[in-house]
């Protein structure tokens, strides 16, 4: 019985060796053309779309993990702040900018408005989401 263990343990040991080889293989440091990024290299990466009205919108300081949009349909944008009052930050600034709360504002969730944009902003957690749509 001992015998068959070993026999079936060898190449389950090959086996593994030779994924763990090839994973390893998939983690070099090929040139930027053909490697994929990792999740922090893609946040940073990304942009505002050239539609976004950046100097009627002021955003937080921080990685644009997500940026989406156009005039005609709004844009969605999430930032991971740079520190961990994002949200409100965020509320400051639209409001040193000259937007005021529409309705009410929660510990996660607000709407500001100004004469030209309508200005949702969300947290989940720690990043901070901005839904913003021309009036």
């Amino acid at each position: 019985m001992q015998n068959a263990r070993k026999k079936m343990f060898i190449p389950a040991v090959f086996a593994a060796a030779i994924t763990i080889g090839s994973l390893a293989g998939c983690s070099g440091t090929g040139d930027a053309s053909t490697s994929t990024p990792s999740a922090s290299e893609s946040s940073a990466s990304a942009s505002l779309p050239s539609s976004f009205p950046k100097s009627d919108v002021p955003l937080i300081d921080g990685d644009i993990l997500v940026a989406r949009g156009d005039k005609d349909n709004g844009w969605s944008v999430t930032v991971q702040p740079e520190g961990k009052t994002g949200f409100a930050d965020a509320k400051s600034k639209l409001e040193q900018a000259g937007y005021t709360l529409s309705g009410t504002a929660s510990d996660s969730k607000a709407t500001y408005i100004n004469d030209k944009y309508t200005v949702g902003v969300g947290t989940p957690g720690v990043s901070v989401t901005y839904t913003v749509t021309a009036n």
